[in-house]
């Protein structure tokens, strides 16, 4: 193969690859789930534990998948048959879907004068609407409260997530 012949190869190579990572770089995301409205109900028991933990029988979180499928926005939270009363906080929370990944942002719970919250990362049953949602052990910083209120608080919950 001439020297003309190699350079002219290695140049077509080069731009089909420039084009093939042009359309993969160009494409919408493959891993979105439906836009539109979505309730996620608790299945089985929420435990919050800060220091001493409080199992929560009930909870209903409501909220909005936005265009691309990918950033949600939680605008209602309740949590039910704690012992204790626990007030969700600081609506609307942001979240994420990403492939079996789910994030809640700025998640925020309120019991006995002391706050916690953060970032909830959980994984997803599936990729897309219906799909159960598992959030172990996640740990968030108190963002408010009394000096007898501990440092942080650890989240666990099972959440069915649901399309009307």
């Amino acid at each position: 193969m001439s020297r003309t012949t190699k350079l002219a190869a290695v140049a077509s190579a080069a731009v089909a690859a420039t084009a093939t990572a042009t359309v993969a770089l160009t494409a919408s995301p493959a891993l979105a789930v439906n836009t539109g409205s979505f309730t996620a109900t608790l299945n089985g028991t929420m435990v919050i534990d800060a220091g001493v933990p409080a199992s929560c029988t009930s909870s209903v979180l409501k909220g909005t998948v936005l265009s691309g499928g990918v950033n949600a926005s939680y605008t209602s939270a309740s949590a039910g048959g704690c012992g204790v009363t626990v007030t969700p906080g600081a609506l609307p929370w942001s979240g994420t879907f990403s492939g079996t990944t789910v994030k809640i942002n700025n998640f925020s719970m309120s019991a006995i004068g002391c706050t916690y919250g953060g970032t909830l990362t959980g994984t997803a049953s599936a990729t897309n609407f219906p799909f159960t949602a598992t959030f172990t052990n996640q740990v968030v910083p108190k963002t408010s409260g009394s000096f007898i209120c501990p440092a942080s608080a650890k989240i666990t919950a099972k959440y069915d997530y649901k399309q009307p």
